[in-house]
């Protein structure tokens, strides 16, 4: 079994990393844009303390980042060149319905992402749609408290349903949501969430959680209405963890921490609340408010693939105190011995993606989806214009080997693989343009000085042949 002449390759971006231009055309401000690249832009928002909403002489990266909103024909070419056959990107909630509650859409952000899938579609490119990356209007946070308020759920709705009906014969992919169990971690970007110090935070995050998923059902279920050909998807940040020995407390404590992942998943492919979670509610004084008919449309509406990101593996341990940790993509884990990291990043595990796949699959037993993997890491530009970034080749090269090991032997069904960043864009964790994921440089620093000019990797010309070839050619540079 080799992987089908119908693969999707692809690359991925996010509107809030790459388009800048936060405030043009009557587009409003959404949460990614108060995130300063500083210490605070991972932090919990205490409305009871200092945060950093009155931090003024901040920088915040996502208002210019690499201005993908006046460049993208140019950039989309430049995919096109390099042979991808699908593009995941998402589109800006408050660009399109600016505070979150209009009626009637924002002529301007309509037409901008009307003629950016049509620029895709010039190139036979498959356009995957996020259609909530990280992303939810400062109106609807500072007015409802964000996805913690039900309210949100039918705001949400409109924006998605004005979405597939406007693009639902041109755009057959859709995720609803990127990373939903990323809420549990970084909840202000995952849910525009604030807390007060008194209140139960976990109570909040989950009554959330259960907002997006019926958020999530109910576009399934007006999409697949409309047009049944219409595939939607689950994204989880997936990572591999590992038990740190073979003690049998140390694989209870991963069994347990591997839950916070599957849980949702759990419930956006099997329909329904798992029995594991509910002692856990319990444990944490968690009671989930439901509305009637929302177990029924949870049940009806799963998803028809599971899509994910893989970066690296975790670690744990039943007693992790005192235990060296390292940074991965988000947040930090146990340091596995047994991996190393290269350019500063987080530790390698090409293996742990194999893993994945075949954990996903077996679980779900439904098509998967890699729509995020890649490298973070500073690349220099040489006096003559060249990138030459071996590291991410390899990084790429070792985990594309163990995809199509999973696909060959394992008969993993998979739909395709977007690796993130496609173009250099400013990331979520630090916010920083030197944490390069790209086959395009893009020439800007972290406070936005540069050219802005665009220059082919090595990397670019790597990837070209791999797709080229279908995957047949991945170890030629």
């Amino acid at each position: 079994m080799k992987l089908s002449n119908n693969f999707l390759w692809g690359g991925a971006i996010s509107a809030n990393q790459t388009e800048g231009a936060y405030l043009a055309d009557k587009k409003g401000l959404a949460n990614f844009d108060m995130l300063p690249m500083n210490e605070m832009r991972l932090k919990d928002v205490y409305l009871d303390q200092e945060n950093f909403f009155s931090d003024q002489e901040a920088y915040f990266p996502s208002h210019t980042a690499i201005d993908f909103y006046t460049n993208f024909v140019t950039d989309i070419q430049l995919l096109a060149e390099m042979g991808i056959k699908c593009f995941r990107f998402s589109i800006a909630w408050s660009r399109i319905f600016p505070k979150g509650i209009e009626a009637e859409p924002n002529a301007a952000g309509v037409a901008y992402y009307d003629a950016l899938i049509n620029e895709l579609i010039k190139y036979d490119i498959e356009p995957l749609v996020t259609i909530s990356h990280f992303d939810i209007p400062m109106y609807l946070v500072e007015h409802f408290g964000g996805w913690a308020s039900r309210e949100v759920v039918d705001f949400h709705f409109q924006f998605a349903k004005f979405l597939v009906n406007r693009y639902q014969n041109k755009i057959r992919y859709w995720i609803p949501f990127n990373e939903m169990n990323m809420l549990l971690h970084i909840p202000f970007i995952g849910g525009g969430l604030t807390f007060t110090t008194t209140e139960n935070k976990l109570q909040k995050q989950y009554q959330a959680a259960h907002h997006q998923l019926i958020a999530n059902a109910k576009i399934i279920e007006y999409g697949k209405k409309i047009n049944s050909e219409l595939q939607f998807g689950s994204m989880l940040a997936a990572g591999k963890t590992y038990a740190y020995t073979a003690k049998p407390e140390d694989n209870l404590a991963t069994m347990l921490k591997e839950r916070n992942l599957f849980f949702f998943g759990d419930v956006q492919a099997r329909g329904k609340y798992p029995n594991y979670i509910k002692g856990y509610f319990e444990k944490n004084q968690i009671d989930i408010s439901m509305a009637a008919g929302d177990e029924e449309l949870l049940a009806r509406n799963t998803v028809d693939f599971v899509s994910f990101s893989y970066y690296s593996s975790d670690c744990a341990a039943a007693d992790e105190a005192d235990m060296e940790r390292v940074r991965t993509n988000g947040f930090t884990t146990v340091k596995n011995p047994y991996l190393t990291s290269r350019n500063h990043s987080w530790q390698i595990d090409p293996i742990g993606l194999r893993i994945m796949l075949n954990n996903l699959y077996d679980r779900y037993n439904l098509p998967l989806f890699i729509v995020e993997n890649g490298l973070g890491t500073p690349d220099e530009l040489t006096a003559d214009l060249k990138i030459h970034d071996d590291y991410r080749i390899d990084y790429l090269k070792r985990h594309l080997a163990q995809m199509i090991q999973a696909v060959e032997e394992d008969h993993i069904e998979l739909l395709g693989y977007t690796s993130w960043g496609c173009i250099d864009l400013v990331s979520v964790t630090e916010g920083k343009m030197s944490k390069r994921y790209g086959y395009i440089y893009v020439d800007k620093d972290d406070y936005g000085h540069g050219s802005g000019q665009r220059y082919k990797k090595d990397s670019y010309y790597w990837y070209q042949k791999v797709i080229g070839s279908n995957g047949e050619n991945i170890s030629e540079k």
